[in-house]
């Protein structure tokens, strides 16, 4: 929350416009919004002059205000219609009072914001230092959104982390990609698709981005510091309820995002939702397993289902709800242990919401042997700090060799930029990635016989396989 204190419009420029503090009330303001997106959210001039005419109302209505009297006025500037206020006082003085302000506040003209709400409070004689604690009940509305958050039962949490990502960050982040120069025609054309997507819609998020040549190209067009674009692809995907997916980006974009840029912000934010709504999310599931490893099958499976109500896309809560009904059907002689077509079935949904889940259950060869085991290897990484640009080109590998393409691509591209020791390897095994997500083009702004390194890239990946022990062994 950034303060301002009287004079207010002196301080934002306008010079002309000075309050003496000997004849009229103390005026603060306190911006309640992030007023760093304020280049694309308002026209600063003329937002900045409808607040002015809001401070005059107050500079004259409350000229003869005795000292002890103090008062709030919460503003919330919109993108469409009218301002919101709500008003404060301490004393606390008549409704009647409160509504007359109110209603001659709403005959003033507020600039309407381009994407976003702004919310800011004026105080009347109640000197603060950036936090308001001089009116009774009064919130911010962050804090508010919050505190709603936290307490919301899964199903809400998922909806409010929908309307988080719709309504409040994909218009900021598309809105300082279109602004770019022309010479980053990724990043601006990524950014134009972006807002001109109805998110409200089903969306499908890989043609958006991972069969998009154009996000491959804003990726490559940015500083390397700045995950402007990848961050954009998390909250399209929480726009569409895919909150296991953004997680796996989220943790790995985190590492690598400057912490002082916008979208870092929010992502910050996001990571503070997503661990609270998992925090949830385990308490439920581990409900089920309770009754599971009780025996009580049909128990888990109900509980599994009520989870699955509220949130349909958890990986894990699926994972969960076929080992019951696995272990149900398995006691009731309905099937084998060895019976795997249960499991054909299960792990196509459970893939499709995190592709990266660390848990397979049988294989039939080598391979998938072999992939079970690079699945397992995934909770292995990032135990050092040290380890950690050697944990990200592991961790691209397998997501190369569970086909994740999209999510390799990712990581190898920070390999390239972040790291010395794999940066051509992880141009290469970038660029293979893309060519089998169907982009062809990039390659050619860089130098090399793409043919012959694709057809390396393969031959390593399938001896890495084939010198593994979990593959020999089903082998043999």
């Amino acid at each position: 929350m950034k303060l301002i204190l009287l004079p207010f419009l002196v301080l934002l420029t306008y010079n002309n416009l000075v309050y003496s503090q000997t004849k009229e009330p103390e005026i603060t303001i306190n911006l309640l919004a992030n007023d760093n997106i304020a280049d694309v959210n308002i026209d600063e001039d003329k937002f900045l002059a409808s607040i002015g005419q809001i401070t005059d109302y107050c500079k004259t209505k409350f000229d003869s205000l005795p000292s002890t009297q103090k008062i709030g006025i919460l503003v919330i500037a919109h993108k469409t219609g009218n301002p919101t206020y709500k008003f404060y006082s301490n004393p606390k003085l008549d409704e009647e009072f409160n509504t007359k302000i109110i209603t001659e506040l709403s005959a003033i003209t507020l600039e309407n914001t381009k994407l976003v709400d702004f919310p800011f409070f004026i105080s009347i004689n109640s000197k603060n230092n950036g936090v308001i604690t001089d009116f009774e009940g009064f919130v911010e509305p962050k804090k508010q959104q919050i505190a709603e958050y936290e307490n919301a039962n899964l199903a809400t949490k998922l909806s409010l982390n929908k309307a988080y990502a719709i309504n409040e960050v994909l218009p900021v982040l598309s809105a300082y990609q279109v602004i770019v120069d022309n010479q980053f025609e990724g990043v601006k054309s990524f950014g134009n698709l972006i807002q001109k997507t109805n998110f409200t819609e089903v969306q499908n998020i890989e043609n958006l981005t991972s069969k998009n040549k154009n996000y491959w190209r804003a990726n490559m067009e940015m500083e390397p510091t700045n995950q402007l674009i990848p961050i954009t692809k998390i909250f399209a995907l929480v726009s569409q309820g895919e909150l296991d997916y953004a997680k796996k980006y989220m943790e790995i974009i985190r590492m690598f995002a400057d912490p002082k840029a916008i979208s870092s912000e929010y992502l910050e934010e996001l990571n503070y939702r997503l661990n609270l709504f998992n925090r949830q999310l385990e308490k439920e599931i581990q409900k089920g397993i309770v009754e599971h490893d009780k025996g009580n099958y049909e128990n888990a499976l109900k509980i599994y289902s009520e989870i699955l109500k509220q949130y349909p896309n958890s990986s894990w809560t699926l994972y969960e709800q076929y080992f019951s009904d696995n272990a149900k059907n398995v006691k009731e002689n309905k099937l084998t242990l060895e019976d795997r077509k249960d499991w054909d079935l299960a792990k196509v949904e459970i893939y499709k919401h995190n592709p990266l889940y660390h848990m397979d259950v049988r294989a039939n060869n080598g391979r998938e042997a072999y992939l079970l085991f690079r699945r397992q290897e995934i909770n292995t990484l990032f135990n050092k700090k040290e380890n950690k640009m050697n944990d990200i080109f592991t961790y691209a590998e397998i997501a190369t060799d569970l086909g994740v393409y999209d999510f390799a691509a990712q990581l190898f591209w920070i390999s390239a930029t972040f790291d010395k020791n794999n940066s051509e390897e992880g141009l290469y095994n970038y660029l293979y990635c893309l060519d089998k997500l169907g982009e062809t083009e990039l390659k050619n702004n860089f130098k090399g016989n793409y043919d012959k390194i694709f057809e390396k890239i393969e031959a390593d990946r399938e001896n890495a396989m084939k010198k593994s022990p979990f593959y020999k062994k089903m082998k043999e």
